[in-house]
């Protein structure tokens, strides 16, 4: 063989080891479930459903993870499962981690509001706060975008956000959204201790945002007013990092039609841009007795409608609720209509679906899950284990359906 023949076939090896090795970079190797937990799953349940319509968010990751500096929005809606943002902390941090972190996405004041909080999260206040979540009926003191809404009760009100360190690390930002209505003509944001951003208004602002000069992990927010103001949640984001933004809503006892019931959630909606929306609701739905198919199909046909009026072009992911019981008796048998409702309308909508009733092996799991102290007292909760390991799975579906779309098209 030549010299040049030996070069050119060299070079050839080598590129074609170099394309291997990308292509295997590519991948994303998830480890999260160990070998103890795999009895009380059906493992190979746990899938997405109709894979083929992430194929516009797939394309859109794998620009940001190689070479585009965008943001990809996810937005996880729920009931009290999402609320504490155990499941849903699993998920962020993991995608984070393989896609890139452009922030920790929508916080409310739970703690002013009197109600669980994620872990993560910290507010206080001096002022006096009045309450709402969107299960309940309160025509003052309205919700909005976080399933939530505080009004103030007196002069000047105000609160702070924290950031709290969890296993070793603190998340920060430098963009502050914020959701609100009133009679607000000016606003203070205190962050850093020395450093704020002021505000003034001629016209009451619902929205507002904010680019810090520096980051940082908490921020007071004061409004120097004498009238009632409604707060309804911020986005804490990182203004010049590409990667994920992992928005979690999630309202204790909340239903489909609790949310389809709430316009004010519909109108900001619109301002988190979400590329992904992943639904989690149905576990009070099954506390019904009366629930039947048609009942429960037209509530979910109205969310997903308002999800595509709002966001034409994001897909959409609705799981199956959970295994729970019934009033602590037995496990919970409206959860299979339910389920068999939802993998239904998805299959013949082509919407992507993950189904963590059938991974939990379905009825029988219920027991599985009890006996294993996976679920709390209540038989409808689940332990922080519990819910880490939904987390995990569902990260693993995801997972799952990423590299097989990477195997088809890169």
């Amino acid at each position: 063989m030549s010299k040049n023949k030996f070069v050119l076939a060299y070079l050839f090896i080598l590129l074609f080891v170099i394309s291997s090795q990308a292509q295997k970079s590519e991948d994303w190797i998830f480890k999260k479930l160990d070998s103890a937990s795999l009895p009380k799953l059906d493992a190979s349940a746990n899938i997405l459903g109709n894979p083929n319509s992430l194929n516009q968010l797939f394309t859109k990751l794998y620009k940001i993870k190689h070479f585009s500096k965008e943001n990809a929005v996810f937005v996880h809606i729920g009931d009290s499962h999402i609320q504490a943002d155990i499941e849903t902390a699993v998920i962020r941090n993991e995608f984070q981690l393989f896609y890139g972190n452009a922030g920790r996405g929508l916080i409310f004041p739970f703690q002013v509001a009197k109600t669980n909080a994620p872990s993560d999260i910290i507010s206080s206040s001096r002022s006096a706060w009045k309450s709402n979540r969107v299960t309940k009926t309160d025509t003052l003191t309205t919700c909005g975008i976080s399933a939530f809404g505080i009004q103030s009760q007196s002069s000047n009100p105000e609160f702070s956000f924290e950031l709290r360190t969890i296993n070793g690390y603190r998340d920060s930002f430098d963009r502050v959204k914020l959701f609100m209505n009133g009679k607000i003509s000016e606003l203070y944001l205190e962050y850093n201790d020395t450093q704020a951003e002021n505000a003034c208004y001629s016209m009451p602002p619902n929205y507002a945002a904010f680019d810090l000069n520096n980051t940082t992990s908490g921020f007071k927010l004061t409004f120097p007013t004498t009238d009632n103001i409604t707060f309804y949640g911020a986005s804490i984001e990182k203004k010049d990092a590409c990667g994920i933004i992992y928005h979690s809503i999630g309202a204790n006892g909340a239903k489909y039609s609790d949310f389809n019931k709430t316009p004010r959630f519909w109108k900001q909606l619109k301002y988190l841009n979400a590329d992904c929306y992943i639904v989690s609701l149905g576990t009070n739905e099954a506390q019904d007795p009366n629930l039947t198919t048609e009942g429960f199909l037209i509530e979910v046909k109205t969310m997903v409608n308002k999800l595509r009026v709002i966001s034409p072009n994001a897909c959409i992911i609705l799981t199956t609720p959970p295994v729970s019981y019934f009033k602590k008796h037995f496990p919970n048998q409206s959860l299979v209509v339910i389920t068999n409702a939802l993998l239904d309308y998805c299959n013949k909508n082509n919407l992507v679906y993950w189904d963590l009733f059938g991974v939990c092996k379905g009825l029988e799991g219920a027991k599985i899950w009890k006996s294993n102290q996976l679920l709390r007292p209540d038989l409808v909760h689940f332990s922080k284990e519990g819910y880490l390991l939904q987390g995990n799975l569902f990260v693993d579906a995801f997972v799952k359906s990423w590299n097989e779309f990477l195997c088809k098209n890169h």
